[in-house]
């Protein structure tokens, strides 16, 4: 995640003379974000972190599905491979359970396919192109053109019928006359997380799934993790379509098995004496002791706490609800085969290990959230939405009357 070899040139505990005071972690809870160094019996993962000075900036309450990546080669069985990976359940991401034969879960291929069914929500794989309404004040219908990218859910509310009026010169020179035409349209009405309407037409395609609602047994839903966590019962095989990646170097493939949940309280903090500061997690426990400092004048003006307390602010939240390698660093893991109980209807790729870990500093964008696909998910172009002037809209039928 971050260059971490020890900087010379910063002063380090023995240079402070700092003053140590134990503690319990439980203690400084209400006290951070604080300077303290911690030792113990600390997680493999966080050893290099401890007995120095480091930054405890914010306290969390954490559930998480333990993990493991399930790696394929193109022609072998599939297996459990790496280490244990930690996914927070307020992970901004997307997942599709795993279908018995191991292929890739069905979708909507079409706006109009979404109609027939009107889910509560639904998640784009693909660029879309919409329209947004809005009446003049003279009481004219106007309509502006609306982008939606791929990854964007959208609410369901209700269809519409659209009529369009164009006009075309047809002729030669002097004797050219205006021919008008009028169309039909169909639309899905949704509303995105602005609470803005889009009129989508139904002619569009591309790959949409419904969003899982509890009771809900689409087997083309995607999945919040806290959904996962919440009604599923574990362990279960997913796929993540869309997310932020893992933020340390792993095994990933996308495919993983989430084998338990867990609950605990954890500590974000900065390294203070590296040349490049790194962000880990502390969990709390009663086997790892706290010392304080017993006055953090001597640290308020280093440039590395200042730059640890800047870092800390502007990504603790994001990065307490990233994928994370678990501190054990367990690698005496038995080697898993999963094996399909369906034979495949489909061409398999290689679950290769992506290439797609980010990085987090003062100095690098937030990770973004992308595709997680072998093969490029995405897009169909949008369509262009040349259409006229707006004569009618009308509404056909909306969710709440369909689910009546």
């Amino acid at each position: 995640m971050a260059d971490v070899s020890a900087d010379p040139s910063l002063p380090l505990d023995n240079k402070l003379n700092v003053e140590w005071i134990d503690t319990l972690l439980t203690n400084i809870k209400d006290e951070l974000p604080k300077i303290c160094k911690y030792e113990g019996n600390v997680p493999p993962g966080l050893k290099l972190y401890s007995q120095q000075p480091v930054l405890l900036y914010r306290w969390y309450n954490k559930r998480k599905g333990e993990v493991r990546t399930i790696y394929r080669d193109s022609t072998g069985p599939y297996y459990e491979v790496g280490q244990t990976l930690e996914i927070p359940d307020d992970f901004e991401g997307w997942f599709e359970l795993v279908p018995p034969d191991f292929g890739r879960v069905k979708y909507f291929e079409s706006i109009e396919e979404v109609s027939k069914t009107m889910p509560m929500k639904f998640f784009t794989r693909t660029n879309l192109s919409g329209i947004c309404v809005n009446k003049s004040d003279d009481n004219e219908q106007t309509y502006v053109q609306r982008k939606i990218p791929a990854g964007t859910v959208l609410k369901v509310d209700s269809t519409f019928k659209a009529k369009w009026r164009t006009c075309a010169e047809i002729g030669v020179m002097k004797k050219k006359q205006k021919e008008w035409t009028t169309r039909e349209i169909q639309y899905l009405k949704c509303i995105d997380n602005k609470e803005q309407e889009i009129l989508i037409p139904l002619t569009a395609k591309g790959k949409f799934h419904p969003v899982y609602q509890k009771g809900s047994s689409d087997s083309k839903c995607v999945f919040r993790m806290k959904d996962i966590l919440k009604d599923l019962t574990l362990p279960v095989k997913v796929r993540i379509i869309y997310g932020k990646p893992p933020v340390v170097p792993c095994i990933f493939t996308g495919m993983m098995v989430i084998k338990r949940c867990i609950t605990e309280d954890v500590i974000v903090g900065s390294t203070i004496t590296f040349k490049r500061h790194a962000l880990f997690e502390l969990p709390v426990s009663d086997d790892v002791k706290i010392c304080t400092t017993k006055s953090e004048e001597q640290f308020i003006d280093m440039k590395s706490y200042k730059d640890a307390i800047q870092l800390c602010t502007k990504y603790s939240d994001s990065y307490s609800s990233l994928i994370k390698l678990s501190p054990k660093l367990d690698t005496d893991h038995q080697m898993i085969q999963h094996i399909p109980t369906e034979k495949t209807k489909q061409i398999h790729e290689s679950l290769k290990t992506l290439d797609l870990i980010t990085n987090i500093s003062l100095t690098d964008d937030e990770p973004r959230a992308q595709f997680m696909e072998s093969s490029s998910d995405d897009t169909v172009s949008e369509q262009s939405l040349t259409l006229g002037t707006l004569v009618e809209l009308k509404e056909l039928s909306n969710r709440t009357s369909m689910m009546c």
